[in-house]
């Protein structure tokens, strides 16, 4: 998912770009928020070809979290999102707007390869915790000979 599909990143919202030279383990994000309105679950459905109730998809959450994240982070051609642990701890109505917060656990240098793996906490209005996670993401280095 773009980050114009975010509500205010598609209003043309530039936020700085930080590269993972960087990154420090401990480095917090920008702290993102969103309205999960009914047109941008829509589109969330129709692309994992899924239906829908008042409730979001837990896993929708989690995917605008990563494209918020993302958003501030500057990656290269060839980067993957290796894997993900997360915990949903309550269903969100469509049309509730979420706060996300990331933040640097791990840092890894190896010689053809950088992993970050990325904390994520996302609250709903009241500030309760709706989700908490952990991605790994897997940068090739710039360079490097395969």
């Amino acid at each position: 998912m773009a980050n114009r599909d975010l509500p205010g990143l598609e209003r043309g919202e530039k936020r700085a770009m930080i590269s993972y030279e960087e990154l420090v383990p401990g480095y917090e994000f920008p702290p993102a928020s969103y309205e999960l309105s009914s047109s941008l679950i829509s589109k969330y459905l129709k692309a994992v070809e899924g239906s829908g109730d008042e409730f979001v998809p837990p896993l929708a959450i989690a995917a605008y979290a990563m494209t918020a994240v993302s958003g501030s982070l500057s990656l290269p051609p060839g980067t993957i999102h290796a894997s993900q642990e997360l915990e949903f701890f309550k269903l969100v109505p469509v049309g509730a707007v979420v706060n996300c917060q990331a933040k640097v656990a791990r840092k890894l240098a190896r010689a053809k390869v950088h992993m970050l793996v990325l904390e994520l906490d996302v609250f709903d209005q009241n500030k309760e915790g709706v989700q908490a996670g952990k991605a790994t993401i897997v940068l090739p280095v710039q360079g490097a000979n395969a």
